[in-house]
């Protein structure tokens, strides 16, 4: 079965950005070099490259690894073009981005103790990326909001399709979480790095408890609930 393994990052500094994550949630380093910088929690990678335009930074492409990249690369259709940073790339019907790879993103052997377990976009239609997302990488449909909004799973990573609302947030990759053993303990991590502590997300959000930035802006959930798989 596929599995969304890996977040690729645009970011203006990526090295800064590297040295939060490392600092914060205790990623490790698997790759850095100058034009690429792979962070892993020992199961997920998280991917900063350079944006090299300000409207292209921010979360830029989700990645799975797959055992019969022939088959997904059928099946996915849209977008499909080779990749620096992987062995394919296709999109999905909203255009957002997928890296493939049949060898994995690169994981640390250690495991961290705040695991990145979920990524979020926003869609005008959750349904045709819940089918499009189970069709070509066998996500299974595991929760539904009253907002219209359905969570998908690999078994082990969460993905929220929010339903955007007009006048909401824009279509598009929106946010990643962490699931994490004490929020205040990741509030005063956060502030020491020189990021503001987080606001508490609304009790109608169902998994998310807090949502920090880091220092380019990316939001990012924090939550000791976890996400529902």
């Amino acid at each position: 079965m596929p599995e969304l393994r890996c977040l690729t990052i645009a970011a203006e500094e990526p090295k800064r950005l590297a040295d939060f994550y490392r600092r914060v949630f205790e990623l490790k380093t698997v790759l850095e070099d100058d034009a690429l910088i792979r962070l892993s929690d020992g199961v997920f990678t998280l991917a900063l490259l350079k944006g090299r335009e300000e409207g292209s930074r921010g979360l830029h492409a989700g990645g799975f690894r797959v055992e019969d990249l022939d088959r997904v690369k059928q099946k996915a259709e849209k977008g499909g073009k080779a990749s620096p940073h992987s062995e394919w790339q296709v999109a999905d019907p909203d255009g957002n981005l997928i890296d493939l790879s049949g060898k994995g993103f690169g994981a640390a052997q250690e495991k961290s103790p705040f695991p990145i377990r979920h990524l979020a976009l926003y869609t005008a239609d959750p349904k045709r990326l819940a089918d499009f997302y189970g069709g070509v990488f066998e996500m299974k449909e595991v929760a539904y909001s009253d907002r219209s909004s359905i969570f998908v799973s690999d078994g082990y990573f969460n993905v929220a399709l929010l339903y955007q609302r007009v006048g909401e947030e824009k279509n598009g990759f929106n946010h990643f979480g962490f699931h994490v053993q004490d929020l205040d303990e990741m509030r005063d991590r956060a502030e020491g790095a020189g990021v503001r502590r987080g606001a508490k997300r609304p009790d109608r959000i169902p998994y998310a408890e807090y949502r920090l930035h880091d220092p380019e802006g990316n939001g990012i959930d924090i939550s000791v609930k976890g996400w529902k798989v």
